[in-house]
């Protein structure tokens, strides 16, 4: 069973936890000029306080994943809005940020700062430390809620943050991410101290910071959804060669590529190839604003698709790449071995987990769980199978606390 509330962690009552929407020092003008940039940094450099920090992208709307928004804030100084569209070089304020970020969910957050020319080598991740504490829910609007008593106004979440001038409530929104951050930063310190597992969280503190730039999310034509309906391998060489058109669109518009041509027309145009524009645009999709200048681009593709040689048809079916781990789904028909060994780690890993009210993936990280067990270990040893949990980047901390339990279950 997960604590219900780990370590006594002071917080309000939240059976129905007032929402904030204000902010206690008024909605913060852009900082969108070199100079304001400068004020800034003079501001922010007299104090000493942990810095708390957040992003703002355009997931869903733009191509890329920059930011185009940064809030800062430090309790004494108060909150500032950088446009970093306006101002995609920040390394003007390094050295007044010398010192504790506090964010939440940093690991995508961190890329955007490095790309800005912000860096730290002290970080406090508030997700990382609600994981560790026990809390079943990690958002920052629930992780307010448990620990603090109230949430927040989370209206402008899927925004476009790309647009300009930013309307006032969405601004209101973004202060609001770090305006209790440094107290979430304070509280969640005292209960990681409390139960003893502050050097838990240093040990992943670290993890994140140093991990290398997450990769970028691998968007494959394979991944349509409803592929399956394409009996063809030509009718699949068609969706492909779509696919391809449209990425390179969206890559070169900074366009979501869905808002170029949606999933399911590209489907549609895969189960049934138009021959002329008229048929082409029959679909929804294709005769919007944005994709009708690229009418000839998308019948050239599915042309090509039409005239390929049978040996350059794609496959059916996929074969898995050598030197790779499968998705768990798969090993059972793969190596049924294998999925045994899972199996009984997973079970493992779910019992130390619930002695200490935590949730499996904080204990052992699933892709470590599949790292370990995916080849056997020739021979079973305490000490080869240590080694195994650490080149799956096991931390310190969770090979302590599984590593016996691991070795008896496989063995």
């Amino acid at each position: 069973m997960l604590v219900d509330n780990p370590g006594g962690l002071p917080r309000g009552n939240t059976d129905d936890p007032p929402t904030v929407s204000r902010l206690r020092d008024g909605v913060p003008s852009v900082i969108d000029a070199t100079d304001a940039l400068e004020g800034v940094a003079a501001e922010l450099g007299a104090s000493t306080q942990p810095v708390a920090l957040d992003v703002e992208r355009a997931h869903g709307f733009r191509y890329t994943t920059n930011a185009y928004l940064v809030q800062i804030r430090r309790e004494d100084v108060g909150t500032y809005l950088i446009d970093t569209h306006a101002l995609p070089d920040l390394s003007a304020l390094a050295p007044a940020l010398d010192a504790t970020w506090i964010l939440h969910d940093a690991s995508q957050d961190l890329t955007n700062l490095r790309d800005l020319n912000l860096h730290t080598t002290d970080l406090f991740d508030t997700e990382v430390a609600a994981r560790l504490i026990g809390l079943q829910r990690f958002g920052l609007a629930a992780v307010c809620e448990q620990v603090l008593g109230f949430s927040l106004a989370k209206d402008h979440q899927a925004s476009d943050w790309s647009v300009r001038p930013l309307p006032t409530d969405w601004l209101r929104y973004a202060a609001l991410d770090v305006e209790f951050l440094t107290e979430l930063y304070r509280r969640l310190s005292i209960t990681l101290h409390d139960m003893d597992r502050w050097e838990w969280a240093q040990e992943e503190f670290a993890h994140v910071l140093h991990a290398p730039a997450p990769t970028p999310k691998t968007h494959h034509w394979r991944g349509i959804k409803g592929l399956g309906k394409l009996r063809s391998r030509r009718a699949l060489a068609v969706a492909r060669e779509l696919w391809l058109t449209r990425e390179e669109i969206a890559r070169d518009k900074d366009l979501e590529r869905t808002r170029v041509v949606r999933n399911s027309d590209l489907l549609k145009a895969a189960q049934r190839p138009p021959t002329n524009r008229r048929q082409l645009r029959s679909l929804d999709s294709f005769r919007s604003p944005i994709t009708r200048p690229y009418t000839t681009d998308f019948l050239d593709a599915i042309e090509r698709a039409r005239r390929m040689p049978e040996d350059q048809l794609p496959p059916k079916r996929v074969t898995h790449p050598a030197g790779t781990i499968p998705e768990a789904r798969l090993w059972q028909r793969l190596d049924e071995h294998a999925h045994e060994r899972l199996l009984a780690v997973r079970e493992a890993v779910a019992g130390v987990a619930e002695q200490l009210g935590l949730a499996p993936e904080v204990v052992l990280e699933p892709r470590v769980q599949r790292f370990v067990c995916w080849a056997p270990l020739k021979p079973l040893t305490p000490e080869a199978l240590d080694q195994r949990l650490d080149e799956g980047g096991a931390r310190a901390w969770q090979r302590e606390l599984v590593s016996q339990c691991l070795f008896d279950a496989l063995r």
